[in-house]
Order: structure tokens, then C-alpha cells, then sequence
């Protein structure tokens, strides 16, 4: 397989949402699992033991997951006011400082996670005695997405959405 081959494979794979994806499913399975809450609470007068926990555990994975897609996209909140009064190069410099402190910040609360993996992570959740490794995870993934997206950002011919 040629360099440019194997680049152009490599680019396809990098470019994949993978954040948005899992954001989707994290969406869905949240409100199936409080649809079915709701509709056993107030339809057979039952309920669930698990179904808050995994909702609440579902919407903190659609929020960092989020963070990543909006890294990629380039769509996270900002003041732009200093951008209509700056030069172009300026503008540009600017740009280049705020996502090096923003690359730092993702960079540093994933290395958190992923530490915090080991230390926490064979501790069962409350009621779905599930491994709080994967809530952590879920943290790390997302972050470390993001920190993947602002680097693929500033490559050449990285995708800027």
C-alpha cells in the first residue's frame, strides 16, 4: 500500500465522528430508559431500581462526548468581540493561544480520568452495581476526543467543520 494510500485511509479513520455516534446511542438509550421509567411509574405503578442511575450516567456521557464533537466543529462558546477588532494575523495568533490553552486543559482532565480509572474504577455503581470504570472512561473518551479534534484542527489538511 502506497504513503498516500495508507494517509488516506488513516485521514477517513481520524475524520469518523466517533463522538457523535456514541453521543447518538447515549441519547437514545436515555430516553428509552426513561420512557420505560416513566411508563411503568404512572402506567403499572412500578418502577425500576437502575433506571436513574443509568439515565444519569447516559446524560453525563452525552455531555463530554458533546465536548468533543464541539471541539471538532468549532462551535464552543466564546467572546469574539476581540476578533472584529484585531488584524488578521493577530486574529490568527490569538486563535493559535486559545487552543493551545484549551488543548492543555483536555489534555490534563483526560490524564485525571485515566488516573483515576484505577483508583475508583472496580467500585460498583449504586443500584446497577456496574464498574465505575466505565463512567470515568466515559470522561477520559471524551476528553481525549477532544484533545484528538483541536490537534487534527491545526494539521494540514485537517477537517475543520
Amino acid at each position: 500500500m502506497a504513503d498516500d494510500d495508507r494517509r488516506s485511509v488513516l485521514r477517513r479513520i481520524l475524520d469518523f465522528p466517533l463522538e457523535d455516534v456514541l453521543g447518538v446511542l447515549a441519547l437514545l438509550a436515555a430516553f428509552a430508559v426513561m420512557s420505560i421509567q416513566v411508563f411503568l411509574r404512572y402506567v403499572l405503578n412500578d418502577s425500576l431500581i437502575w433506571s436513574e442511575e443509568a439515565a444519569r450516567y447516559l446524560l453525563v456521557a452525552i455531555a463530554f462526548l458533546g465536548c468533543a464533537t464541539g471541539c471538532r466543529r468549532r462551535c464552543h462558546i466564546r467572546i469574539d468581540v476581540i476578533d472584529l477588532v484585531l488584524p488578521e494575523r493577530a486574529r490568527r495568533v490569538l486563535a493559535l493561544a486559545t487552543d493551545i490553552v484549551v488543548l492543555g486543559y483536555v489534555a490534563y482532565v483526560a490524564w485525571l480520568a485515566i488516573g483515576i480509572i484505577p483508583i475508583l474504577g472496580r467500585q460498583p455503581s449504586t443500584a446497577m452495581r456496574m464498574p465505575m470504570a466505565i463512567p470515568y472512561g466515559v470522561i477520559a473518551l471524551g476528553f481525549a476526543l477532544a484533545a484528538l479534534r483541536l490537534v487534527l484542527s491545526r494539521v494540514p489538511g485537517g477537517r475543520r467543520e
